[in-house]
């Protein structure tokens, strides 16, 4: 179907457009989802806008929402050109316009968009961290007058949305953000995936598993080895220690030299490299009894709530205000501190030992499966939207 075809009544269109470079493995990631359950729940024409080294092309994707490949450039003064020069050409087609991150080129193609199409709304899904918290709020009288010039910048923004439910209580209350901010997570993409199909064991396995980037100064999986090394040794003979992601040369050369120096390490410290599929990955979570972040900071931290979605207990270092929101204060996952093996050992140590992990494991997949769900929150994503019109 052409989803441009003007013959259905009412179909909203939307057109979101993504600067970071978009690679196949994004099509499950938030800016995208979005984008392709509005047109899959709720028909409307969507487009994915995207910069990249080379075209994506997946069927059951562009069945609900169309890909729109922009060209290959890493200088942002030419993505903000050759995206002004698409919405010059196309603006007049779409009801709405959606940017992922704040700032820069979403609030200048905002006013422009405006200027060719007065009736478009804006939408601008934050992303929001610590720091970008930060950049608009931290409680001082002098960030207070450094925000102001984002009154004017943003002023063509309709809508932002955030993906902490503690940064929206914030951000709703200061006038910048006054009636036009919202509360949206990012929940679980199945997107591929069939949840019938995905092989879950009767008993979990002895696995701690970390998802992300080895060897990235942000994920901080040096404080994940380094807790394996001072695990109980006995309480932890029969568990494996998995982690997931490419790892950096560096890190493995680290890693390669920890083992070699000690056998107990080498035997149960698994470097799984990357796991592409994604009902591999799921599976592998189904197995875990404990999934743990090391983060030194996330905006989110979606491999947390997919580990939740099928039972893992987090165990998280402090990376920000989202891991109690993740937790649900504590009551389902552990939070220790930043940098201190010891303390992040410890907790496995305690989570072993309780006997109630199964039954935890069962309310954490619960509790993560009617929050992190991709139809509950799209369908109130278009509640926010069509306020705008």
């Amino acid at each position: 179907m052409d989803r441009m075809d003007g013959s259905i009544t009412n179909m909203k269109r939307l057109l979101m457009i993504f600067f970071d470079e978009t690679v196949a493995a994004h099509l499950t990631k938030d800016m995208c989802s979005y984008p392709y359950h509005l047109g899959k729940n709720h028909h409307w024409s969507c487009t994915y806008a995207y910069f990249g080294k080379e075209p994506l092309h997946n069927a059951a994707f562009e069945e609900y929402c169309s890909l729109e490949h922009l060209g290959d450039t890493e200088k942002y003064t030419d993505k903000k050109k050759i995206a002004a020069n698409y919405l010059t050409l196309h603006a007049q087609n779409y009801d709405f316009l959606m940017f992922s991150h704040y700032g820069g080129a979403s609030y200048s193609l905002a006013r422009l968009a405006k200027k060719l199409n007065p009736k478009i709304k804006v939408y601008n899904k934050m992303d929001l961290g610590e720091r970008g918290l930060a950049h608009f709020y931290d409680g001082t009288f002098l960030r207070r007058l450094k925000v102001i010039p984002e009154y004017w910048k943003s002023a063509a923004i309709d809508l932002f949305t955030v993906e902490n439910r503690s940064f929206y209580e914030t951000l709703r209350n200061m006038r910048l953000f006054r009636n036009r901010i919202e509360y949206l997570p990012n929940p679980v993409s199945l997107f591929g995936v069939d949840l019938a199909e995905i092989k879950a064991p009767k008993e979990r396995e002895n696995i701690i598993l970390t998802v992300g980037r080895p060897g990235d100064p942000v994920k901080n999986t040096e404080l994940f080895v380094e807790a394996v090394q001072k695990v109980d040794r006995r309480q932890f003979d029969d568990w494996k220690f998995y982690i997931v992601g490419e790892p950096e040369p560096h890190f493995r050369e680290h890693v390669e030299k920890i083992c070699c120096e000690d056998p107990w390490v080498a035997k149960r410290l698994v470097l799984c490299g990357r796991v592409s599929d994604r009902r591999e990955l799921y599976e592998l979570y189904a197995r875990s009894k404990i999934m743990c972040m090391t983060s030194r900071s996330e905006s989110f931290c979606i491999a947390v709530s997919e580990a939740m979605y099928f039972g893992a207990y987090p165990i998280l270092t402090n990376f920000g205000r989202i891991v109690h929101e993740l937790t649900d204060g504590g009551r389902c996952g552990t939070v220790v501190p930043q940098e201190d093996a010891s303390a992040l050992a410890a907790a496995w140590e305690r989570t072993a030992e309780r006997a109630e992990l199964p039954a935890l494991s069962r309310e954490i997949q619960q509790l993560a499966r009617s929050t992190f769900d991709y139809d509950l929150w799209t369908a109130r994503l278009a509640e926010y939207l069509m306020r705008l019109k």
